[in-house]
């Protein structure tokens, strides 16, 4: 399926995520800026709270993702899965708060058309804050015909596409 596709690409991008990561750690750690030793701890952060939003969110079917491993895998009543085993749901999640997290923290503007598709209602009303918390420097823009995904204190930051788009008339 697409969303295969786009995992796939993902754990790509996931794997060089990590090795930059680990790079940059590395060069942290061989300084002699104590300061700079003290701040490679901090680069695991954000994979980390990737790592605990998944886990939260799939928690509800006993998933959790391994966090030995090298790839997205997860665990269920001990069975390792693949993300191809995952619900439309659980990859649609996955591909979202994969692709923010690859960004590293960079600023970027991430556009989602319908992001609600073939999501619970509780993580529709999650999925902003998420996308947030795990980089606050994204910028959002995206369509959505499901009001739950601006109920978590987002409603503010909706613009209708009624007030940004003209009209044009066209004498006959």
């Amino acid at each position: 399926s697409e969303l295969d596709w786009q995992l796939y690409l993902l754990q790509r991008r996931y794997l060089d995520y990590q090795v930059n990561v680990g790079n940059k750690m590395i060069e942290l750690l061989s300084s002699d800026n104590e300061q700079q030793r003290n701040q490679a701890s901090l680069l695991s952060v954000p994979k980390r709270k990737f790592q605990d939003l998944i886990d939260e969110l799939f928690s509800y079917t006993r998933k959790k993702i391994d966090r030995k491993s090298n790839e997205i895998v997860f665990y269920q009543d001990g069975e390792r899965l693949l993300p191809y085993k995952l619900s439309s749901g659980e990859k649609q999640m996955l591909v979202i708060l994969l692709t923010v997290l690859v960004r590293g923290g960079s600023h970027c503007v991430l556009f989602m058309d319908e992001p609600e598709a073939s999501l619970h209602v509780e993580w529709q009303q999650k999925l902003i804050g998420m996308i947030r918390a795990l980089n606050p420097n994204v910028q959002l823009i995206l369509t959505t015909h499901s009001p739950a995904v601006i109920m978590e204190g987002w409603l503010d930051a909706v613009t209708e596409v009624s007030e940004i788009s003209t009209e044009t008339h066209q004498n006959s």
